[in-house]
C-alpha cells in the first residue's frame, strides 16, 4: 500500500461520520460541526427553506437520519433511494445531496457525484464536505485547477479541515509538481492535525525538501 493510499483508507471509513456531522447543520444559528446529523440550510434558498414548517424539518431530518443510518449498515441501495426522493423533497438541504453524492462516488458513478456535491455547495456555500469531495473527484479526472479552487474554497469555509488540508498538499506535490507549495500545505495541516494526523506526512515533506524523485501519481487522497 503506498503512503497514498493509506492516506485514503485512513478517511474513506470515516466519510459517512464527516458528511453527517460537518456537512448537516439546521438553523439560522450554524452549530459546531460535532454538534449532531442535522440537515443544512441552504444560503441561496434561504427564504424557501424559512417556509417550512417545524414539522416539515422534523419528518426531514428523521429521514435524513434513517438513510445515514442505511449507509452505515452499507444497505447503499436502500439509502439511496431515501437520498434521491428526500432532496427532491428538500432540495434547499445540502445534507441529503452530500450523501448521495458519497454513495455515486464510492460506487464509481463520477457523472452523477460531481452533480450531486454541486448541487450540495450551491444549497450550501461553505459545505466544505462536498466542496472536499468535489476537489478531489476533480483531481480524478484531471482537472486540477478547479481541484484546487474547491479545496481552498473548502479551507475558506472550515479553516480547520484536516482533509481538505491534506488533499490540497497532496494535489500540490503529485499533480501539480510543485514542491514549495506541498510543503507549505502539509505543514500546514501537521499544525491543524497535531498528534491525531497522518504521520507518513513529515516522511513526505523530507523527501520533498530533499528533492527525493516524486510519488507516483496515481494516489488515494483524504475524504
Amino acid at each position: 500500500m503506498t503512503p497514498y493510499s493509506e492516506t485514503f483508507v485512513r478517511y474513506g471509513g470515516a466519510a459517512l461520520l464527516i458528511a453527517a456531522l460537518a456537512a448537516c447543520s439546521n438553523g439560522p444559528a450554524r452549530p459546531p460541526a460535532r454538534s449532531g446529523a442535522s440537515m443544512a440550510s441552504s444560503t441561496p434558498a434561504k427564504n424557501v427553506a424559512s417556509t417550512r414548517t417545524e414539522v416539515d424539518r422534523t419528518a426531514a431530518d428523521r429521514r435524513f437520519k434513517q438513510a445515514l443510518q442505511l449507509m452505515r449498515e452499507h444497505q447503499n441501495a436502500e439509502a439511496q433511494a431515501e437520498l434521491i426522493a428526500l432532496s427532491k423533497d428538500f432540495p434547499e438541504f445540502s445534507g441529503p445531496l452530500t450523501a448521495l453524492g458519497i454513495l455515486y462516488a464510492q460506487g464509481k458513478q463520477r457523472n452523477s457525484a460531481l452533480d450531486s456535491f454541486a448541487k450540495a455547495t450551491t444549497a450550501n456555500p461553505e459545505n466544505a464536505v462536498a466542496l472536499n469531495w468535489l476537489g478531489s473527484l476533480y483531481r480524478e479526472t484531471g482537472n486540477f485547477k478547479l481541484a484546487e479552487e474547491s479545496y481552498l474554497k473548502a479551507l475558506k469555509a472550515k479553516p480547520d479541515y484536516t482533509p481538505a488540508q491534506l488533499n490540497l498538499g497532496i494535489l500540490y506535490d503529485v499533480s501539480l509538481r510543485q514542491p514549495d507549495k506541498a510543503i507549505k500545505a502539509y505543514r500546514a495541516y501537521q499544525s491543524m492535525a497535531g498528534a491525531q494526523g497522518n504521520l507518513m506526512v513529515g516522511v513526505w515533506i523530507k523527501e520533498l525538501e530533499a528533492g527525493s524523485a516524486p510519488r507516483n501519481a496515481a494516489s488515494g487522497v483524504a475524504r
